[in-house]
């Protein structure tokens, strides 16, 4: 049944033109913004930037909605890590890597499990050690975790067969 109601979504007309939506957004990103500083980048890992932007306004406003239901922050905080963790599996395997294979969510999960751990180090060390306010370090530390992740998605759980 969810089978067929994926396909009859993926048959509509407004589905093909929200991808072709997204499609077009993507492409100027990747080409024109900022003079084409993203085409120096490999383009899945745009794609991956892409879908990143996405996932976590959804996680964003999966976790108003069960703050607002639930009024509990660390309940709600769990439960959008949860579903977010589940969507960008769906987002990021689908539309970056073009893979459907659900058997990669164990995989998936060590690897946010990684970069989360090599966040939290560096994060303390900035902090700790550097003294650096906790939250410029983690805004320093946002591109290099998005590109350590790429890489764990790409050569650890999305393997592309040869």
């Amino acid at each position: 049944m969810i089978k067929n109601l994926e396909n009859s979504i993926r048959e509509s007309t407004e589905y093909k033109k929200f991808r072709s939506v997204l499609s077009i957004i993507f492409e100027w990103l990747y080409t024109k913004f900022f003079f084409g500083i993203l085409s120096r980048f490999e383009r899945k890992f745009v794609k991956y930037l892409f879908v990143g932007f996405m996932n976590t306004v959804f996680s964003y406003v999966i976790y108003a909605i069960c703050v607002t239901i639930l009024s509990r922050p660390t309940l709600s905080l769990a439960v959008s890590y949860v579903i977010g963790i589940l969507f960008n599996f769906q987002t990021t395997g689908r539309i970056v890597f073009k893979n459907k294979n659900n058997t990669l969510i164990f995989k998936f999960f060590l690897s946010y499990l990684t970069t989360f751990f090599i966040n939290r180090y560096f994060l303390d060390m900035l902090v700790s050690t550097f003294h650096v306010d906790k939250y410029l370090s983690q805004a320093i530390l946002v591109f290099p975790i998005a590109m350590i992740s790429f890489m764990l998605l790409k050569h650890f759980v999305f393997v592309e067969s040869k």
